[in-house]
């Protein structure tokens, strides 16, 4: 069991495997979530306004913002992953769709967040309330929004 900020896998469907995905100018540490933005080539680090439609990575080495390339793995959505709430953890969220705080945290307000801001999904707790540990799958896509016309 893990304690502390940052996503961590705690079950693949598929034995994917690392490889370098491309960044710049970011500074990632073991554990955040990256995503790939529409129409970019390069990935950078999850924030609060990170959307449910693109592709995710979590990190699994660190880089400076010098480095080009960091190891990561790609997720398709149904890895079930450990993660550091902003609040307590709370049963009484399973199934509810969050937003993310910063690219290691999930903001677990309490409601059920049903705009493109939505990035995870939880399905359990982990430890004791104050611990802030949920578990649960990271909200992935190919890029491309569904709500656009």
């Amino acid at each position: 069991m893990y304690f502390g900020a940052g996503f961590r896998l705690i079950r693949d469907n598929a034995d994917k495997g690392a490889h370098a995905i491309t960044i710049s100018s970011q500074t990632v540490a073991v554990g955040d979530l990256l995503q790939l933005p529409v129409g970019a080539t390069d990935w950078t680090v999850c924030t609060s306004a990170s959307v449910s439609y693109t592709r995710k990575a979590l990190a699994v080495a660190s880089a400076t913002s010098s480095d080009t390339e960091v190891l990561a793995i790609e997720l398709d959505g149904s890895e079930d992953v450990q993660v550091q709430s902003a609040n307590a953890s709370a049963a009484a969220d399973n199934g509810d769709r969050q937003a993310l705080t910063d690219k290691n945290t999930v903001n677990n307000s309490g409601t059920d967040v049903t705009t493109t801001t939505v990035g995870f999904l939880q399905r359990g707790t982990i430890g004791a309330t104050a611990d802030n540990q949920i578990w649960g799958n990271v909200l992935v896509g190919n890029g491309v929004v569904s709500t656009v016309t």
